[in-house]
């Protein structure tokens, strides 16, 4: 099962843990689709928000991806929280989909 963390202070999102494999008939559709809804949250900030990779800490692996940005002035940008948002959107319709496969929750940080 894959577990996605949202992090949040306050109204602003500000990262995310996604960690784990789903497994059964539908385990690469829904694996697939959260690394692509994740990494390209994450690609956006750096490549087209100009977010510097240095006031992100993150931690890759096998079925981990864990982000926070660490400057709480760049997080509560619109353009990011939108970025957010639209992530967030794509893993609640997997979650829809496929809610054996996956666990999302809000965190405060």
């Amino acid at each position: 099962m894959t577990s996605i963390d949202l992090y949040k202070k306050g109204d602003y999102y500000c990262g995310f843990k996604s960690c784990g494999h789903a497994e059964g008939e539908f385990d690469k559709i829904v694996c697939s689709s959260i690394s692509t809804l994740t990494q390209t949250l994450y690609f956006t900030l750096i490549n087209k928000l100009g977010v510097c990779e240095s006031e992100i800490k993150d931690r890759q692996g096998d079925g981990l991806l864990k982000i926070e940005i660490l400057n709480s002035d760049i997080f509560k940008r619109k353009d990011i929280q939108t970025c957010f948002e639209f992530m967030i959107m794509g893993i609640e319709l997997i979650d829809e989909a496929y809610p054996e496969y996956l666990t999302l929750k809000i965190v405060e940080v």
